[in-house]
């Protein structure tokens, strides 16, 4: 979430990043590699909400290395 918002790119939340409303997933398109291991409030978040691995919840994620994403709300 961090690195996008820096980018200036729009980031959905109504939770301001606490990890409670999963609204700043963002789409994986390549380096799903590069991001860090779902820690336990992204993975509790993926399953409540039935997302695939390839869906990340941007505020709980950290960034490793190159990664392109999307959204359903650019």
């Amino acid at each position: 979430m961090e690195a996008l918002l820096k980018a200036g790119l729009p980031v959905a939340s109504s939770c301001n990043g606490d990890g409670v409303c999963a609204k700043c997933k963002v789409m994986i398109i390549e380096g799903n590699e590069n991001l860090s291991p779902p820690n336990e409030t992204e993975a509790f978040l993926q399953e409540k909400n039935s997302l695939p691995n390839t869906t990340r919840i941007s505020c709980q994620v950290q960034i490793l290395g190159p990664i392109k994403v999307d959204t359903t709300y650019w």
